[in-house]
């Protein structure tokens, strides 16, 4: 299945002259996020206060997200806990908490931070869906399915399809193909040619014995993503299936360059060594 779909804030870095050679990567990104912070109250024509807990807290969130997005979950965790420190109402710093434990395969941490991030606003449809997506990898599809329907039905979700994309995988976990497939129609709806929605097809056809149109998906979803691992797998067992071997072997070694040390990149290794 494709990987589960959660959203986090980015934040960028950037210098601000000479003046900041002698500061740490650290302190220049806090520097920079500072700065956006003000600039932005500044257009709206208010006064960001030096002191003010949210703010701090904000800034120290932007940067545990910066660390987990790089892929330093526990540097993160310490941003993140400095951010609740200053301010322990602050939601955003739960959930991408949550979202940094769950990297770290800390589940119990992971479930705690959500559910607080949810206490404190419960009508966000971000930490709705990445509880929900949490819970899919966890294998509580029933309470996956609860929470990420209640992220499909608000209006003010700007990216939907996560959440629709993430239901069908709940769905599919209990065996429910057919909801599954209502629900990644529903997100191609939203986005057409979505990649992930589009990818999660591929593979129920496949399984079905569909093998025409789950190579079709994912000529479309590779169109996007040449360098997607499990697509370029699966397109070279369909094409071995059907007798192209060497263009099975071109889309395994594309997987394999693509991600050597990925699930899919080793399987792609296997079945290159067993066509000799």
């Amino acid at each position: 299945m494709p990987a589960l779909l959660t959203a986090t804030a980015i934040s960028g870095c950037g210098l601000f002259g000479s003046k900041n050679s002698a500061m740490t990567p650290d302190q220049q990104m806090a520097a920079f996020i500072a700065h956006e912070h003000r600039t932005r109250a500044r257009n709206q024509g208010l006064q960001a206060p030096a002191d003010d807990g949210k703010a701090k807290a904000g800034i120290y969130t932007s940067l545990g997200t910066a660390y987990l997005q790089d892929g330093h979950p526990r540097q993160a965790i310490r941003e993140l806990q400095r951010a609740q420190q200053v301010d322990g109402s602050y939601a955003d710093a739960y959930n991408v908490m949550g979202l940094a434990y769950e990297r770290l395969a800390q589940n119990h941490l992971a479930k705690q931070a959500f559910e607080q991030a949810l206490s404190l606003d419960g009508k966000n449809p971000e930490y709705r869906n990445n509880y929900g997506a949490f819970l899919v990898n966890a294998g509580d599809y029933q309470e996956a399915i609860v929470q990420l329907k209640m992220a499909t039905v608000d209006p003010l979700y700007s990216t939907p399809q996560f959440a629709w994309t993430n239901l069908a995988q709940a769905y599919a976990g209990l065996k429910n193909f057919s909801a599954a497939r209502d629900a990644l129609n529903r997100a191609l709806y939203l986005v057409p040619h979505y990649p992930p929605a589009l990818q999660m097809l591929a593979e129920m056809d496949f399984r079905e014995g569909h093998v025409n149109t789950a190579f079709s998906h994912l000529q479309v979803v590779l169109a996007q993503e040449p360098d997607n691992p499990d697509a370029l797998l699966l397109a070279g067992q369909i094409a071995a299936q059907q007798g192209r071997n060497t263009e099975a072997t071109a889309l395994w070694q594309r997987c394999v360059n693509a991600a050597p040390y990925s699930a899919a990149g080793k399987k792609a290794q296997q079945l290159l060594l067993q066509q000799g």
